[in-house]
């Protein structure tokens, strides 16, 4: 009868250890990306805001088959706003 009752305490004793490795894993993981969050805000805080900067002249092809020049058609003309649409038109 004792053997049966140990076993059944052996078991017990296995999910409880069994939790407490899950719980630490979860706890470092956690403390580790809360200690992590303000290095990365502190980097994108370092980076310099482009707003406002001049430009490079460049040209860029048109819906209408022809190239557009931003030097002689926009410049000191218009405001021009550079978007980038990662995958764009793509079966992705």
């Amino acid at each position: 009868m004792r053997t049966k009752e140990y076993k059944i305490f052996i078991n017990f004793r296995k999910e409880v250890n069994m939790k407490r490795k899950t719980f630490l894993k979860c706890f470092w993981l956690f403390l580790v990306l809360l200690l992590l969050l303000p290095i990365s805000g502190f980097a994108a805080k370092k980076e310099k805001s482009l707003v406002g900067e001049e430009t490079l002249y460049f040209s860029l092809p048109s819906s209408h088959d022809r190239l557009i020049s931003y030097l002689n058609e926009y410049y000191g003309k218009y405001n021009l706003i550079i978007t980038f649409f990662p995958a764009a038109f793509t079966p992705i």
